[in-house]
């Protein structure tokens, strides 16, 4: 009779150890000259759909114009003199005197042309320069654009816009980055050499991490130049693919210790630890992998991001956890438990006497300690109900970089509704936009929009010069371009273009308010006269389809992890009832992880401790984020704990002695990888981009939830309540499950 897969697989690495290390060591080397470019292709932040009506909208306008993707904003502010003073539009004009020599086509838009560019006070003004171009346009010319200005003499001058903004949001990112491996690294060595004791077994998972971690940002290089990445797409994917290596590695590592104690052979151990953890690891891994591809279903270019970083995260950490890792476990043999650490005494088994204790304790009272657990977790996610839902804008920028302080200043003078205008583009249907018929349209719809309260300002070819009647607009448009005034002939070069022209609007509201939503959904569905169209775009618009994008695709996604989750579970437990336990009990950690979340990222509740400013929301974004990736961490401790709970049953067919046992053998393995992902995360904690820092809050706070409360309590007392029930298969099912053995003296 011939043993399993994975049995087998043991033996063949243990056999062929030194070309499996030989080829991994060929791949890091080949990988190695591309590593100064590794983060070249993540260039923007992604909170974006690219199949929504706003970005193809946006798409035509920077088309047609070239300028919607380049717009700097110059910052200018003084306390003595008014920036309607002569003096302070001289200095202006001064320190922007340099671009008329400028490379790229640009036009500046000065404020004494438009007075909403000078704030209530008359302290604060600001000028727009747009650049013709693409995004990739907007990398190329940030260095030469800030060479360009000219410092003014009495004026404090401010550089912001999207390019800078995203500019620094890079910069931040892979500066965040280097601060948490430096605050990990530490973190994850002295954890192992706690829990291994030696000096070999603890380096194993540290110099494995490095590797996962190396082979991660490789695969995300090469995938950046086939997708279009997000920024923050190195950050979360390093964070999921260092923990679950290190997750790996201690059950493999831990489990080879074990073997080693009482098999007659390295390799009869090796292949034992490969048909046991080995195993685990593999389900654990596709459990990852299936709730990380459901970010694939999202249209949001973040999210997408993210799913993409994730799935090359998990298929590396199993990739080197369950080929790489025990190549090199074969190569050490016994020597694993060398050079062992003072006052940490070398301990291969994994039993725990006070867990033990707890255990017997939940047992014996299961439904009092069901009660209370569920209680506490329901407590903790609680605040989650009053959850405000929005997405993440420039304050997820600490407040000491410059183009963070344009935005704030931006917000306090003059209002953040006009920092994300709602963009309306007018087309015409029947050849140009400026003829009779037309104006008289887009002059009915410019006064009917100016005259909804919710709207504080319309800026369009119809409406610069208010005194204008529409008659008077009609001649003037009549004219030749060329027989236009020049400040005519500027604004329609900016807003017009043949057959469209673009009507900017000015919500009283914030951008993502209720009225400025109910605002871009009526102007969807307005209908213009003689034949006129209207697209919409714009910040608030992108926000609003955002929203909506992930709303409709939510619920496919959630169906599409639940399905595929329990039918993984059910092949790997060959249970009906623990697949659903398994993913309502994720559920509940969950829910108190988004609890948390709301009580410090949305509500401010620590942000002077941890540094931040409260959003007064969440990101839609990181809740999915979290949702598909704790999915997948939440897993892993179940199948790790389910596996040994399994093994037992198998021989004793004892469900409360599997339960006592399976806890016990795996409850310092467990712990111990959640201290590490705990800490992991809290390093990501130390990040001045927001989201990187609420998604390793709200990861730290879940697997804390998951490890110490659910795993070591809640599962306990859940599975005696169910007793045999817990392994309840139909008999059709049965016949029809292949059956996957975690009894290492079971031959398949």
């Amino acid at each position: 009779m011939q043993r399993d897969l994975f049995y087998r697989l043991g033996r063949f690495i243990h056999h062929y150890r030194w070309f499996v290390i030989f080829i991994f060591f060929f791949i890091i080397v080949a990988c190695l000259p591309f590593t100064p470019k590794i983060t070249d292709p993540f260039k923007d932040i992604g909170f974006v759909d690219q199949s929504s009506e706003s970005e193809l909208a946006n798409k035509i306008l920077n088309k047609k114009f070239g300028y919607s993707y380049n717009q700097f904003i110059v910052m200018y502010h003084s306390d003595n003199l008014r920036a309607t003073d002569p003096e302070f539009i001289s200095q202006i004009k001064k320190s922007l005197s340099d671009f008329k020599n400028f490379p790229t086509k640009h036009q500046i838009i000065y404020p004494d042309l438009d007075n909403k560019q000078i704030s209530k006070d008359k302290h604060t003004a600001y000028a727009v320069i747009l650049f013709e171009g693409d995004k990739e346009t907007s990398q190329k010319l940030l260095k030469d654009f800030k060479l360009t200005l000219n410092e003014p003499i009495d004026l404090e001058m401010r550089v912001g816009g999207e390019p800078i903004f995203l500019d620094d949001t890079r910069s931040q990112t892979q500066t965040d980055l280097f601060k948490s491996e430096y605050i990990a690294t530490p973190v994850a060595i002295i954890t192992m050499l706690i829990v291994f004791g030696t000096l070999i077994a603890a380096s194993i998972p540290i110099v494995l991490g490095a590797v996962c971690a190396f082979l991660i940002l490789m695969t995300l290089f090469a995938l950046g130049h086939i997708f279009s990445l997000s920024v923050f797409t190195l950050n979360i994917a390093l964070l999921l693919g260092i923990c679950l290596s290190l997750d790996y590695a201690l059950l493999i590592v831990s489990r080879f210790r074990d073997e080693l104690s009482h098999r007659a052979t390295v390799e009869e151990a090796l292949a034992i630890t490969q048909s046991t953890a080995g195993k685990s690891v593999f389900f654990s891994g596709l459990a990852v992998f299936i709730s990380l591809s459901a970010l694939l279903l999202f249209k949001i270019d973040v999210l997408f991001s993210v799913g993409m970083g994730g799935l090359a995260a998990v298929s590396m950490a199993v990739l080197n956890a369950i080929i790489l890792l025990p190549a090199v476990l074969a190569i050490l043999n016994n020597k694993i438990n060398r050079f062992p650490i003072p006052f940490f005494k070398p301990k291969v088994r994994q039993d725990n006497p006070y867990c033990r204790w707890i255990v017997t304790k939940v047992v014996k009272r299961p439904l009092l300690c069901f009660i209370t657990i569920l209680v506490i977790l329901l407590a903790l996610g609680f605040p989650f109900l009053h959850v405000e839902i929005g997405i993440s804008d420039f304050r997820i920028l600490p407040k000491n970089l410059e183009s963070r302080q344009v935005f704030d200043i931006f917000e306090s003078k003059f209002g953040e509704s006009y920092l994300s205008p709602i963009l309306g583009i007018v087309k015409s249907k029947n050849g140009s936009i400026l003829t009779e018929k037309n104006i008289s349209a887009l002059y009915d719809f410019a006064n009917d929009i100016k005259n909804d309260a919710r709207v504080d300002k319309v800026s369009s070819i119809v409406s610069t010069v208010p005194r204008l009647t529409k008659l008077e607009y009609q001649r003037l448009y009549a004219l030749p371009k060329s027989q236009l005034p020049e400040e005519v002939q500027k604004l329609l070069k900016m807003t017009t273009n043949h057959n469209l022209t673009v009507v900017t609007i000015v919500s009283k509201t914030e951008s993502t308010s209720p009225e400025t939503t109910a605002l871009i959904n009526e102007l969807r569905h307005k209908k213009l006269k003689d034949n006129l169209k209207l697209e919409v775009t714009g910040a608030s618009a992108n926000t609003a389809d955002v929203l909506h994008s992930i709303s409709k695709t939510f619920p496919y996604a959630f169906l599409w992890i639940i399905t595929f989750t329990y039918i993984i579970l059910l092949l790997f437990l060959r249970s009906v009832i623990l697949p659903l336990k398994a993913i309502l009990t994720t559920i509940l950690s969950l829910f108190a992880s988004y609890g948390v979340l709301v009580l410090v990222i949305q509500k401010g509740y620590l942000h002077h401790l941890l540094h931040f400013e409260p959003q007064g929301m969440l990101d839609i974004s990181l809740l999915i984020i979290i949702f598909c990736a704790l999915f997948g961490i939440s897993m892993d401790y179940e199948v790790f704990l389910l596996t040994r709970i399994k093994e037992c049953y198998e021989q004793s067919h004892d469900s409360i002695k599997s339960i006592v046992f399976g806890i016990d053998r795996s409850w310092k393995i467990i712990t111990s990888a959640a201290i590490i992902v705990i800490l992991i995360c809290f390093s990501f904690m130390s990040a001045d981009i927001l989201i990187v820092k609420a998604f390793g809050l709200g990861i730290a706070v879940a697997v804390f939830v998951d490890a110490y409360i659910i795993r070591t309590l809640l599962v306990p007392a859940t599975m005696t309540l169910l007793g045999d029930w817990n392994w309840y298969l139909p008999k059709w099912l049965d016949k029809l499950l292949p059956n996957i053995s975690f009894d290492p003296e079971i031959v398949e």
